[in-house]
């Protein structure tokens, strides 16, 4: 029992001896913290939304097989393997991470280089708010690109079309 006691007096010193160390040292910075904010921090800052408008296109719309449209399959790369529209190439989408700024100089070359009017984004879900080929259209669209369209009904809808 002393053994532990002699512990924890010996760790209590040891953190009371680094507090005066970290208080001395900010005190001697120029940019030290102050110990009492003198504004309220911001603890809320909003994030730059990059996000466009799309329009909803059908399965069963003809303007998906006159050979003018870009298909983007925004599921996993897994998903895309299994079963995907002919065509189309893979752009995996997160939610929480943006697509990186290189990969959306490439995406935006293909489309150029492609010579198509018009970019069809599917993916996950029933495709309207919230599924992966919604969120990953609105946010190419926000980038610049025109004519960004989200098949209703996702995957399955041209899946079962």
């Amino acid at each position: 029992m002393k053994t532990f006691l002699r512990i924890v007096i010996e760790a209590c010193v040891i953190c009371l001896i680094m507090a005066i160390i970290g208080i001395v040292i900010n005190a001697i910075r120029s940019d030290g913290l102050p110990f009492i904010a003198d504004k309220p921090y911001e603890i809320f800052v909003p994030c730059p939304e990059t996000l466009g408008k799309v329009e909803m296109i059908a399965a069963s719309d003809p303007r998906l097989q006159d050979g003018k449209s870009f298909i983007v399959d925004a599921r996993s790369e897994e998903e895309y393997k299994v079963w995907h529209y002919e065509d189309a190439i893979s752009i995996t989408y997160d939610y929480l991470d943006p697509i990186p700024e290189e990969e959306l100089k490439n995406i935006t070359l293909n489309i150029i280089n492609s010579g198509k009017e018009r970019l069809v984004v599917y993916g996950d879900g029933d495709g309207s708010q919230g599924s992966t080929g919604y969120e990953l259209g609105r946010e190419l669209a926000g980038h610049g690109i025109q004519q960004v369209f989200v098949v209703e009904g996702g995957a399955e809808g041209l899946k079962n079309r």
